[in-house]
């Protein structure tokens, strides 16, 4: 007999995951939400709660027969006296109007009731509850209402105003039936022959003294006992219930809107988002430079985990045929601030240290950052070789290093789409694509088209994204937009991730994450490296750090800038 198949476990699935995934991006919100619930469990949900129950307001009344009652066998005003056959009267002799309206005008006069209160004398008695306890004088008076205080006082006023005035009506014809039966006793009152008061007189005057011994005995036929009892239509919540159902309403509220703003304003945070939006194959990610900021850290840290990112970017590159295949590539963003001239930067000091001829073009007219990153001076560049009166492109290079050239934005003299959009762009290009790989540091690609036309003369587009920075909206416009016009687009790279912290600890020289810095707050590299047309600077003297070659390297890098500038000359001539 063969074992029924085992059920597969339950697992997350991918749409949970993502909302779950979704939620934790925006922690700061959910954080946020629990010091909201926390508020709303201590000060707003109890007065919240409350507000929908009502409250039950009870007082015990003790009810008497009446002194001239006991007279004669009157049944008791509430109930049935028990051994009795004679029914008791009605629990609506309780009911006053009177009364009730003495207890609407008071409480009016004492401002307990509000302008919205519409009570009045017989809607009271209409909501005034009278349960008699069998076999006993006891009545329970109740009153229902949302306003405990107020409940309070309608069976407080009532039953005092009630009391007091049963209490003179009694008293009032007790008087009256003793003055009766004192005049009825004289008339009745004929000596018998023996002397004594007549059999009908003393039985009148037994009336009497039984309706005294009554009142002193029972005291007044109508009494309050204890006070007023409150209780709620249903038990009350405890407060840890209640900071409770605060902390996961706020939990909630926390949840809701991360999830509107990843919904609306989500950012690229891994490798599969980026994918997600862009569509596009992931190529490498770059993480940060750690403690020691620096823009090129392929020149200035080469043992970093960054600069090893900027390497493993230019091999993979190699494989889908950059330097063959593909000789202009175009680096490309959604946003600004997205590191891509960075990478560009790092790619070409990455490609030209292996031996390869790289042009880099600061092909941003509108903010040029390529200079910045590189430490150079505003100077003629590709603005020049684009406007009416051309200048040679080859006469604007600016040498870094003897495999390095950059040729700078230019200072436009017109708009810089216009400059762009000219012919003169692609004959650039063309004669700048005899002397090695060429890369493009484009504008960001959803500020202007300026992107799309320099994609256009490239052989293809790489695109860069920010972790934590740039929103993934952001991103599917970009790239659907290089998309529409048939831009090649190779994949995409992830640049500022975090670094694990135990690839760090083996990592020389970066012990933990820092964030990576913007262009506007980094110094610029040294001036000793660039080394434009003209006279070369002599070589600065350098002080032996901690590496020994360090002197000889620079030195070794000038000589070969002078013999590149030389080279760069001739070929302009």
């Amino acid at each position: 007999m063969t074992e029924a198949p085992a059920e597969p476990p339950v697992r997350l699935g991918p749409a949970a995951a993502n909302v779950a995934r979704s939620i934790w991006h925006q922690k700061e919100l959910l954080a946020l939400g629990l010091v909201l619930g926390l508020a709303l469990g201590w000060f707003a949900l109890p007065k919240v709660l409350s507000s929908g129950s009502t409250y039950d307001t009870t007082i015990r009344m003790k009810v008497l027969q009446a002194p001239v009652d006991a007279i004669l066998k009157v049944p008791p005003a509430v109930g049935q006296d028990q051994g009795d056959d004679s029914s008791g009267a009605s629990p609506d002799v309780l009911k006053d109007v009177v009364v009730a309206d003495r207890v609407v005008e008071g409480l009016r006069k004492a401002k307990r009731l509000g302008a919205e209160d519409e009570l009045t004398g017989p809607g009271l008695l209409d909501r005034l509850g009278i349960t008699p306890l069998a076999g006993t004088p006891f009545v329970d008076l109740s009153f229902t209402d949302g306003n405990p205080r107020l409940a309070v006082a309608v069976v407080q006023r009532y039953a005092e105003e009630f009391a007091s005035s049963r209490n003179k009506v009694e008293a009032t014809r007790l008087k009256a039936a003793v003055r009766d039966l004192e005049a009825l006793a004289k008339k009745l009152d004929t000596p018998t022959a023996s002397g004594e008061p007549s059999a009908a007189a003393q039985d009148v005057r037994d009336k009497i003294r039984l309706a005294q011994e009554s009142q002193v005995v029972g005291g007044k036929p109508t009494t309050i006992v204890g006070r007023p009892i409150v209780a709620t239509n249903a038990p009350p919540l405890s407060n840890k219930v209640i900071m409770a159902l605060g902390l996961l309403l706020g939990l909630g509220i926390g949840a809701g809107a991360g999830l509107l703003i990843e919904t609306a304003f989500r950012k690229v945070a891994s490798p599969t988002d980026l994918e997600e939006a862009s569509g596009l194959p992931f190529i490498a990610e770059v993480r940060r430079s750690g403690i020691r900021r620096t823009p090129l850290p392929v020149i200035d840290r080469p043992f970093s985990p960054a600069a090893e990112d900027y390497r493993r970017v230019g091999t993979a590159l190699e494989r889908q045929g950059l330097g063959t295949d593909i000789r202009v590539l175009a680096i490309a963003s959604a946003e600004p601030g997205d590191g891509r001239t960075m990478l560009a930067a790092n790619l070409a000091h990455s490609l030209a240290r292996q031996g390869r001829e790289v042009v880099l073009v600061s092909s941003d007219l509108r903010r040029p950052d390529v200079e910045k990153l590189l430490g150079l001076g505003q100077g003629p560049g590709l603005a020049e070789a684009l406007q009416d009166d051309p200048i040679p492109a080859i006469a604007m290079l600016v040498s870094i290093n003897d495999h390095l050239l950059v040729l700078p934005a230019g200072m436009p003299s017109r708009h810089p789409g216009e400059l762009l959009a000219s012919k003169r762009l692609h004959e650039t290009i063309q004669t700048l694509r005899q002397m090695g790989i060429i890369i493009l540091d484009t504008p960001p690609a959803r500020n202007s088209a300026d992107a799309i036309t320099l994609s256009s003369v490239a052989d293809a587009t790489l695109f860069v994204a920010k972790s934590g920075a740039t929103r993934m909206r952001s991103v599917r416009e970009a790239t659907n937009g290089l998309r529409r016009d048939r831009i090649r687009q190779l994949g995409v790279i992830l640049v500022g991730t975090r670094s694990p912290w135990l690839r760090s600890m083996t990592t020389r020289g970066d012990l933990r994450d820092q964030p990576e810095a913007e262009l506007d707050d980094l110094e610029p590299t040294s001036q000793a490296r660039t080394v434009p047309f003209g006279p070369r600077p002599a070589a600065p003297a350098e002080e032996p750090g901690e590496n020994g070659d360090r002197s000889e390297d620079r030195a070794s890098e000038v000589t070969d800038l002078n013999k590149a500038a030389e080279r760069n000359r001739r070929a302009a001539e």
